[in-house]
């Protein structure tokens, strides 16, 4: 019993481990296009913190961080507000517009279930090798 159990144990935990690191890359090689929908995602099911973390925050000045965070959570309640009071999200459709090394802009439009839809740009830039959305 034990001769298959030990291979078997094996086998599943290189299963698992190959997994987990599949979900790490699949999460750090998001393109500019993924990360602008991706955050309208978390805002539309008001999930603040993870929308908060598809924002750079590398120039922000240590002391300016608090002020910073809580502008980042306006933002996303702002978009949450917005999406509620047009019905929901119907689509998100993202087009890259330019991008540079370090940099790209993301072209966003939003359908809501109402009908409406909303055409924004997205600068976003490279943030410890992740893209980040840049906050104005």
């Amino acid at each position: 019993m034990t001769d298959f159990v030990a291979p078997f144990a094996r086998k599943l935990l290189l299963l698992w481990i190959s997994l987990f690191a599949l979900a790490l890359t699949a999460c750090s090689s998001a393109s500019p296009e993924d990360v602008v929908k991706n955050f309208f995602e978390a805002a539309a099911a008001n999930r603040v913190d993870e929308a908060i973390e598809y924002f750079s925050l590398r120039d922000v000045k240590e002391n300016d961080l608090t002020a910073a965070k809580g502008k980042l959570q306006i933002i996303v309640g702002q978009t949450y507000s917005n999406i509620q009071k047009n019905g929901g999200l119907d689509s998100i459709t993202t087009t890259l517009v330019e991008q540079k090394e370090d940099t790209a802009r993301v072209k966003v439009e939003i359908k809501f279930k109402n009908g409406k839809s909303s055409d924004q740009h997205k600068n976003l830039v490279k943030d410890s090798g992740k893209w980040k959305i840049v906050l104005k």
